[in-house]
């Protein structure tokens, strides 16, 4: 009997290791590296606002039409930035391919995992209709059955399957997908508790009280660095217990939504009841519009990489030149400032861990460059003229220029300590 055990243990393990190395491989299929710039950005920002469903009624039927070009960009920027791998999405009639390449550890015998998704059109949600890993064929019933076990056994499982309810039916078109959907009006309730883990929404609500703490005293305006030092010296009492780029984010979420006026009840209703900071400008260099930048930008940064974070400054920047406050110099060197921040925060516990210390006592000329002398409120036809669009000599020599500044603050100086 114990040789029989032995045998098929030994089978299952041999059997582990062919399929394995089937899916395992040495070069990938797929290498396209999403490269998000302003004109992109403007066309998600329509998209997302032509399938806005805030005005709808609870239990309405809509339908959001969603573009291949969008889906695709979206998808492979995903695969950049959460696996720095890289995927690519094809849409007909009828079905979705997905290809994708994800690195692995070098412990592996093959470098990448490259996996073709095939889902099918059916009357309710798609289905999986064939897998392949690497050289490995998984059948469609078995890759159904793998997808809805790990669905169930996620953290947030519960909290996702109100969301996924929603969804009547998803059909494909050349063009791309169309989304039919019952609107319920608790959505962000489930979206903050499907997003968050129960860490992540107690360090939230830590930072969260520590800020109604430093603001209650007056209505007077506060600098940025007052705030950050307070929360960042939080962070460093809270000590090893503490996950250093969790307790990060965290705080840069707090700051950015703040600075901004939003409120987290507001946004996340299962948060209704938390403390409510009093409303303070926040400056930075004596401006409220630089926090917003900086902010907005570090938490773009820490939260989904510094691309998105890059473009979205330089959408906001092209969109003022065209009839808002103009394109300016001095806006784009604090989004550049907030970005590398965001980055720091989150490029391992290692440096999430030095930049809290360094973030506890530092004033703003560690963190912001000198912007007093870089241009802004230049209008469209100014900017081309003087700089020659974003592929301008000009316009590439005041970005050299912001970068050398960059680097040159103190929170870039000492750069060893802060590596992983």
């Amino acid at each position: 009997m114990l040789q029989r055990i032995l045998l098929l243990a030994g089978l299952v393990l041999s059997l582990l290791l062919v399929m394995a190395l089937l899916a395992v491989e040495n070069s990938p299929r797929v290498n396209t590296k999403a490269n998000l710039n302003p004109e992109q950005i403007a066309k998600v920002k329509k998209l997302l606002q032509r399938n806005d469903p805030r005005r709808l009624r609870k239990g309405s039927a809509a339908r959001a039409i969603l573009g291949r070009e969008e889906l695709n960009l979206a998808l492979n920027y995903a695969a950049n930035q959460f696996a720095d791998g890289a995927a690519t999405l094809k849409i007909s009639p009828g079905k979705a391919d997905i290809e994708a390449t994800l690195p692995l550890p070098s412990y592996f015998a093959g470098r990448f995992l490259n996996l073709r998704l095939e889902l099918k059109q059916t009357s309710a949600l798609p289905e999986i209709s064939a897998l392949t890993l690497g050289r490995l064929p998984v059948p469609g019933f078995i890759a159904n059955g793998l997808l809805k076990y790990a669905s169930g056994s996620m953290p947030f499982a519960a909290d996702w399957q109100p969301i996924v309810g929603m969804v009547n039916r998803v059909q494909f078109f050349s063009g791309g997908v169309s989304v039919s959907y019952t609107w319920q009006g608790n959505l962000k309730t489930h979206l903050g508790n499907a997003l968050l883990s129960d860490s992540e929404r107690e360090a939230l609500l830590f930072y969260q009280t520590r800020l109604t703490e430093l603001t209650r005293s007056d209505r007077s305006a506060i600098d940025l660095t007052t705030l950050m030092r307070a929360l960042f010296q939080a962070a460093v009492q809270r000590g090893e217990r503490e996950d250093p780029v969790r307790e990060n984010q965290a705080i840069i979420r707090v700051l950015a939504l703040y600075v901004n006026q939003k409120d987290l009840g507001r946004l996340m209703p299962a948060n209704q009841h938390w403390p409510s900071p009093v409303w303070r400008r926040v400056l930075l260099q004596n401006r409220d519009d630089f926090s917003k930048h900086y902010l907005v930008s570090a938490l773009l940064a820490a939260d989904a990489g510094s691309p998105l974070a890059n473009a979205v400054g330089l959408y906001k920047e092209i969109q003022d030149s065209r009839g808002g406050s103009g394109f300016s110099f001095n806006d784009l060197a604090a989004d550049r400032a907030g970005t590398v921040m965001g980055e720091r925060a989150v490029a391992g516990r290692q440096s999430a861990r030095a930049l809290q210390t360094f973030l506890a006592s530092a004033d703003e000329s560690g963190i912001m460059p000198q912007t007093a002398d870089l241009p802004e409120f230049i209008p469209e036809a100014e900017f081309l003229l003087r700089y020659g669009g974003l592929e301008g000599e000009a316009y590439q020599a005041m970005m050299e220029e912001i970068e050398r500044r960059i680097a040159a603050l103190p929170v870039n100086l000492n750069r060893s300590p802060l590596r992983n």
